[in-house]
């Protein structure tokens, strides 16, 4: 088994019927551009993050494939929660798109899955994302919903205008802490 960018071990990849859910080799990451485009139509950010030295390029990349393509994606991101009395660190899990022709199919589901499944097996506390919509990740745990409102939390979650209540998932029991900012892990 092959250890990922971010030094998590992949695993063999997940398959379900016709689409393969599985951690992309770092090389890869740069063919996820166009799909993430079609989700976040923001040229100059995705120029930024997918440009040389971005951190999409470092990211370790979960996702789905159907008909040899990559249509649905996650990355995961390391970051440092911040408390009162110290730190922890803790995984971002950010860019969550589904090529628009293939949403409703559980694609999404697969990839996180496979993401949350990792995360457990390496005994990481927990994992947290940035959604536009609380209710969409519910059935797969994140649960634990948190406000993040200083400007270098938001900016360094790539938070669009209004965006600030994140949802964890708790990995192991009775380890989430809502912390009162996120910084990037030195």
């Amino acid at each position: 088994m092959s250890k990922g960018g971010a030094g998590i071990d992949k695993g063999p990849p997940l398959t379900y019927g016709l689409s393969m859910a599985r951690f992309l080799e770092t090389y890869e990451n740069v063919s996820c551009r166009s799909l993430f485009l079609s989700c976040f139509p923001d040229e100059g950010f995705a120029a930024e993050y997918y440009g040389e030295g971005g951190e999409a390029l470092r990211a370790l990349t979960a996702a789905a494939e159907r008909d040899g393509r990559i249509v649905s994606m996650a990355q995961l991101l390391r970051r440092e929660a911040v408390y009162e009395d110290g730190s922890m660190p803790v995984w971002y899990i950010a860019g969550v798109c589904t090529e628009p022709s293939y949403r409703h199919r559980g694609l999404m589901d697969e990839v996180m899955g496979l993401i949350l499944e990792r995360l457990r097996r390496e005994g990481e506390n927990w994992c947290f994302l940035l959604p536009v919509d609380l209710g969409i990740y519910r059935h797969l745990g994140f649960v634990h919903d948190f406000e993040l409102r200083d400007e270098d939390s938001l900016e360094l979650l790539y938070a669009d205008e209004g965006l600030y209540v994140c949802s964890a998932c708790e990995l192991s029991s009775g380890s989430f802490r809502a912390p009162r900012a996120i910084r990037r892990l030195e």
